[in-house]
């Protein structure tokens, strides 16, 4: 009897992990969840992803070789660039314009990046997707320096601040997509 009431409890604990293995497996996620911590352009603190930090560093890296000045990190655009691609995960689009309509402009300000009592100011969004290895910050970079309005927003000098969200989950038929959003700006009172 006693050896018939473990079997039960032992199958109980293997279809308890299998069904908790399966919800983080479909639980879209932070792409890259170990958090490092960086200046924002108010000379505060924000924590971002290592995948976050890498595609950062890709910007800043490839700016300086064209005699740009580095991008600083915001985090009012961070906020909408997370959530944006987290959204795009969570209903399977990709797309500057959200499935409700909103656009990049009106996503940035009701994230906290205001442009009314600017005299100037400027905003772009680069957005990418990839499964797998393609997925990878490399990858989504190589990709957006190859095509033209990707590279024009990476390369432009007016912009001075950037928020950058990548989020893991799956995606179309891919169950391994991470998910980017690079928010560029420049305001000028």
């Amino acid at each position: 009897m006693a050896a018939k009431h473990v079997t039960w409890v032992f199958l109980a604990v293997v279809l308890a992990l299998v069904a908790a293995l399966a919800v983080l497996a479909s639980t879209p996620h932070e792409a890259d969840a170990g958090l490092v911590t960086v200046r924002t352009c108010r000379g505060g603190s924000i924590e971002l992803t290592n995948t976050e930090k890498s595609m950062l560093e890709r910007h800043n890296q490839t700016r300086t070789r064209h005699g740009l000045k580095a991008l600083c990190v915001s985090g009012a655009l961070t906020s909408a660039a997370r959530a944006h691609s987290q959204d795009m995960l969570n209903k399977d689009y990709a797309s500057h314009y959200s499935l409700s309509g909103e656009s990049v402009k009106q996503r940035l300000v009701r994230y906290g990046y205001i442009l009314s009592g600017y005299s100037y100011y400027a905003i772009g969004e680069n957005i990418a997707w990839g499964c797998g290895s393609h997925g990878s910050p490399g990858y989504i970079f190589d990709w957006w320096m190859h095509s033209p309005a990707h590279r024009s927003n990476i390369l432009n000098k007016n912009f001075r601040q950037v928020g950058i969200g990548a989020r893991t989950g799956s995606f179309k038929t891919c169950r391994q997509a991470t998910m980017y959003t690079a928010d560029f700006g420049v305001r000028r009172r």
